[in-house]
């Protein structure tokens, strides 16, 4: 019996072949059997989208394409891709409004929120990816008390945000002694970055001597350790047990971001966690695989994925080793079409043997985002931030 929950896609007929690779406990095996279940994955989850999406329908036809074009894996970059900002002023979904579970906006930060529905197969599927990457790297740990600084906002009734969501389900893989967020609640319907409540907090978590798990934003992290340096405050040793999981970006202070070796140096030095404990993820509501970086700082692509780079002239995919749009393929989601998506972010990919860490599949690393502009302070990025978010 399975430790995570077992689950059933809507029509087991039509989709058999997306309940078997969605079932793949281990999240990053290859193989050419893995390549032909995906390719039928994707066969049956474009003929599902075609036959209950009307927009859907309307794209395969334009662009001249069915399922019955993939004929290898080599075939599905040339599946019609949905840029993600479309999501952000169109509500498009292949279900019926009473199937959908719950509906997630992305985080916003330029203006405009995607808005994505989820059945319970999609939202249930997609967390349960996640259930098996922590218990890939070993971070599933229900016996094992432990301490959590959440960089995100603290929960209220009725948000939608994505990250919030993602950062609060991510609380599940090792009991909470305490719980605290960096975003807390005012009361009035708003949020502030409460970085001296934070400063006390982590002191009391090093007094406990238990690990402490950090999720959410790196950049209020680094505010909290920038703030410690100039106030003096003594470098802490907290377990080497303890966790970093960064997820969601830096949220309007990309261009003057540490690199992951300085961030990841930062908290060693003031915070006593090892390099091997701090690791960055990728997702987003348009897109809710999850990417996570290995021991080396690689995001490999799991099984339920396949991943491209565009040029950003042309969109023809490139080789790797150059750079451009980021574009995912997948074939779980059931209720919206987003099962081939280009994002705006800037990657290059990587071949597994540029990685070292066991991991057989390819890797990309995030090279900036477009349409980022530039900030005054980290307290500007926090305000901005807060300011943008307001619900």
């Amino acid at each position: 019996m399975s430790k995570f929950e077992q689950l059933q896609v809507p029509d087991p007929t039509a989709l058999s072949a997306v309940q078997n690779i969605c079932d793949l406990s281990d999240p990053y095996r290859t193989g050419k059997e893995m390549d032909e279940l995906f390719l039928q994955a994707m066969r049956e989850i474009i003929t599902w989208h075609y036959g209950r999406c009307d927009f859907y329908k309307n794209l395969l036809d334009r662009e001249k394409f069915t399922s019955s074009k993939l004929k290898t894996i080599d075939d599905l970059h040339n599946i019609p891709f949905i840029h993600a900002n479309f999501f952000k002023t169109h509500a498009v979904r292949s279900i019926p409004e009473e199937e959908i579970e719950i509906t997630l906006t992305s985080s916003g930060t330029m203006g405009q929120k995607s808005q994505m529905f989820f059945d319970h197969w999609s939202i249930s599927s997609g967390r349960r990816m996640v259930d098996f990457i922590y218990d890939h790297f070993g971070w599933y740990n229900p016996d094992k008390e432990t301490n959590y600084l959440v960089s995100n906002y603290e929960p209220e009734a009725g948000s939608t945000r994505g990250t919030t969501n993602t950062s609060k389900f991510l609380t599940k893989y090792a009991p909470a002694r305490q719980l605290n967020y960096v975003l807390r609640l005012t009361g009035e319907g708003s949020h502030e970055f409460d970085i001296f409540g934070c400063i006390e907090v982590l002191k009391q978590y090093e007094a406990e001597k238990i690990p402490v798990r950090f999720i959410g934003f790196p950049s209020f992290i680094f505010f909290i350790l920038e703030r410690m340096k100039k106030l003096g405050v003594k470098d802490l040793n907290l377990s080497d047990e303890s966790l970093v999981f960064f997820a969601g970006g830096w949220k309007g202070y990309a261009d003057k971001q540490l690199s992951k070796t300085e961030l990841y140096g930062r908290l060693g030095e003031q915070l006593g966690i090892p390099d091997i404990r701090c690791r960055d993820g990728f997702g987003s509501v348009e897109h809710s695989v999850p990417y996570v970086e290995c021991e080396k700082h690689h995001m490999h692509i799991p099984v339920w994925s396949r991943a491209f780079v565009r040029d950003v002239r042309t969109l023809e995919v490139l080789d790797h080793g150059k750079p451009g749009y980021l574009s995912f393929v997948t074939p779980y989601i059931t209720s919206v079409p987003a099962i081939s998506v280009m994002m705006g972010d800037l990657a290059i990919m990587h071949s597994p043997d540029e990685c070292g860490c066991g991991i057989n599949t390819p890797w990309f690393e995030i090279a900036g985002r477009a349409g980022i502009s530039k900030n005054k302070s980290c307290a500007m990025s926090a305000a901005e931030l807060l300011k943008k978010e307001a619900v």
